[in-house]
């Protein structure tokens, strides 16, 4: 990790351990102030200008001091207060790390003068795999990037009067107001149904919303309501079973938990669920700010809200902070409740920031930024104009990349259910009515891009919202333009009674209705229409839906989902990630609306076989009878897992003729085609007749299965 900022990012590194240093500050004795005592030493001999400014401490913590307990975590000890038992007052911190100043270290009032962090890792594979997702993270290429770094997702508990949905309304208001190219996604616990079960209330389908959003992927990922060291909410919509499944490693999140201990990284018999979000190797965060303790909501707003105000988004200097500037800045109010936060990840690492700002020109030929903003009416044909630019407005001629826009109809109003007797009912708003979400390409800093504005918007005149993201393989940005007004209908338009053409498959477009899945397929279908797809749920039952074994209980809305074709509005496609579906066969139903509300539908057939189990079937030779060269290939229920492939070919008496093996990593449920050159093991190419075929395949965990066959030579 030292190495890598050392060569990324030009900062003068030192790497210790404690011991060395209890050794020199302490004669040896195990005492947390030994450390404060050495960051002190460093930051009073720095040169002026160059003072330390952040610490990485690498291990986890525990509040068994003397290491009494077995298997004891206490690699680098934390800060504990005397009132250990107490659940409310006890304290777990970094911050006596960085009182730096002199005579601090004793007072509440006393603040961080350095950014601290830490890695609450066990072993050698918990440290590699947190250093490998900061390296990633902080290393910009096509795979990490996304429209999911330009979104903002606020969570928020239900009960309490409201309070906790008011704080995240707080939020947001401030967001939306300072920092209006960021998208805000709303998951707030009223506003889904709840069900009753033997162990209380419980909401899937916020369950449902939070693992699609964390799938999706999401920037920043803000939860203010109840919580503790096993998840969050008392209805346990964010579980540790939750946290372990996500598999978001190129979009990895931020974390802010306006919430009790959950990260108490000093209980080395439990891991809690924000350290399993941080350690997870195939997803959760790439840093939290969080809390180790019980902690009171009021201040946990000041707290939250400080790190929006003027410490994430800002530029001191002309420079973004990294994680540990804004943690430090954010701890306005001192006290107990500031200390229980603590920054779980890279003190010197950076949000995923945007580079450069994405400008409208013109709408329909039409100047931006005039007194009369366009109208988008509904069927009309609308064309955008724009740039890519930096801050101070230069445009960049020679950026190339690709471009996502997304334009909204008017704000929806969302009422919450009132479901709990805490929960009172009132009305939130959120910007969730898609006219037209697509992809197109920067050519030299300029891009351009065309639809049609569905039937189904609202027709009442009023703002819309035109949002930005692009990027290349190498920078990203973000934009927005508010200068249009959506309303009113098109007398003009030319008539469409033709619905959309639908292909459906799971996983990738190799796969054929019948086949075989895992439990977490992805619904993918490709779909066109000459006047572009209607996304902007305002109509009543025009929504894009995919209904599972025709189970009204079991129907998702796929609006969010669908992204045009770059270039084209006509052609887009959807990808879906269905999640733990039942061993068994299976229908799903995809029905999809134009612009114009003609509707279309198309069915697949598939039968899940848990990944648990090995399954391989259907194995086939194409072509057969083969002339020079056939391709062997089969089904399987691994996707994405490595399979090891071996092929051997016998004579109808047995003799081995020839043999190859492959190792693959499937995307979808049908093999990678398996060559074969019609040569045996010699090289010369085998006799006309009929021979057998053998496939033996073998996954990661040494299971084995094997398919025979008939293959004829023909030349």
């Amino acid at each position: 990790m030292a190495e890598f900022h050392s060569s990324h990012d030009g900062m003068v590194v030192f790497v210790t351990t404690p011991q060395k240093i209890y050794n020199e500050f302490s004669s040896g004795t195990h005492d947390i102030t030994a450390i404060r005592d050495f960051v002190k030493h460093i930051y009073d001999q720095s040169d002026e200008g160059k003072e330390i400014k952040y610490l990485l401490l690498f291990g986890d913590a525990s509040y068994d001091y003397k290491n009494h307990l077995p298997g004891n975590t206490n690699f680098v000890p934390c800060w504990e207060s005397i009132a250990s038992l107490n659940t409310i007052s006890s304290i777990a911190s970094d911050d006596y790390f960085g009182y730096l100043d002199d005579g601090e270290g004793n007072s509440l009032s006393d603040k961080v003068d350095i950014g601290i962090g830490r890695f609450p890792v066990d072993n050698e594979t918990e440290a590699k795999n947190a250093v490998d997702k900061c390296i990633r993270y902080a290393t910009p290429s096509t795979a990490n990037m996304g429209p999911w770094r330009n979104t903002l997702t606020f969570l928020a508990d239900d009960d309490d009067n409201n309070h906790h949905l008011n704080d995240a309304e707080t939020l947001t208001k401030f967001v939306s107001d300072h920092y209006p190219a960021y998208g805000i996604n709303k998951l707030y616990l009223d506003a889904f149904p709840q069900v009753s079960t033997p162990s209380g209330q419980r909401a899937p389908a916020l369950n449902n919303a939070i693992d699609d959003q964390i799938d999706k992927g999401t920037l920043i990922f803000n939860y203010s309501g109840h919580g503790g060291e096993i998840g969050l909410g008392h209805e346990r919509f964010m579980q540790i079973s939750d946290i372990n499944s996500w598999t978001n490693y190129n979009r990895l999140a931020v974390f802010i938990t306006a919430t009790c201990e959950f990260t108490r990284y000093d209980d080395p018999t439990r891991t809690s669920a924000g350290e399993l979000t941080f350690t997870n190797e195939n997803g959760g965060a790439i840093a939290l700010f969080t809390t180790t303790r019980a902690t009171y909501a009021s201040s946990n707003l000041a707290l939250n809200m400080a790190i929006y105000n003027q410490n994430l988004f800002e530029k001191p200097g002309g420079q973004f902070p990294c994680f540990g500037d804004v943690i430090r800045r954010s701890k306005v109010l001192g006290g107990d409740n500031d200390k229980k936060f603590v920054l779980i990840g890279d003190p010197a690492l950076k949000l995923a920031y945007p580079d450069y700002k994405a400008q409208t020109t013109s709408i329909n030929a039409k100047a931006v930024n005039t007194e009369e903003p366009d109208t988008l009416k509904a069927l009309s044909h609308v064309h955008i104009n724009g740039q890519i630019v930096t801050d101070d407005g230069q445009i960049l001629s020679n950026y190339n990349g690709t471009l996502y826009p997304v334009i909204y109809d008017k704000e929806s109003a969302i009422s919450t259910l009132g479901t709990d007797p805490g929960s009172r009912v009132t009305t939130f708003y959120e910007w969730n009515n898609i006219i037209f979400k697509g992809k197109t390409t920067i050519k030299n800093g300029l891009f351009n891009f065309s639809f049609v504005v569905p039937k189904d918007i609202a027709y009442q005149y009023g703002p819309g919202r035109i949002s930005y993201y692009f990027n290349n393989d190498k920078t990203d940005g973000h934009g927005i333009s508010k200068d249009i007004v959506v309303g009113g209908y098109d007398q003009n338009a030319a008539p469409d009674t033709q619905g959309p053409d639908i292909k459906l498959y799971l996983n990738d477009s190799t796969f054929r209705s019948g086949e075989i899945t895992h439990a977490d397929p992805v619904l993918f279908a490709k779909i066109s229409d000459q006047s572009g797809i209607n996304t902007t749920g305002n109509g009543i039952g025009h929504d894009i839906i995919a209904t599972l074994d025709d189970d009204p209980h079991q129907s998702f809305n796929l609006n969010a989902y669908y992204q045009a074709d770059e270039g084209n509005f006509s052609r887009g496609s959807i990808h879906f990630p269905l999640h733990n579906l039942p061993e068994g066969e299976h229908k799903l139903r995809l029905k999809v609306w134009d612009v114009y509300n003609n509707s279309s539908s198309a069915d697949i057939l598939f039968e899940v076989k848990p990944a648990t189990t090995l399954v391989i079937q259907n194995a086939r030779a194409f072509p057969n009878p083969m002339k020079n060269t056939t391709d062997f290939v089969f089904e399987h229920n691994q996707a994405g897992k490595t399979l090891n492939i071996l092929i051997n070919i016998y004579t109808l008496n047995g003799q081995l003729i020839k043999r190859f093996q492959k190792t693959v990593i499937p995307d979808g449920f049908l093999s990678p085609q398996i060559h074969w050159n019609g040569a045996g093991d010699g090289g010369r190419q085998v006799s006309n007749g009929i021979y057998i075929y053998q496939i033996l395949v073998s996954d990661e965990q040494g299971r084995t299965k094997s398919l025979h066959g008939k293959i004829v030579v023909n030349r």
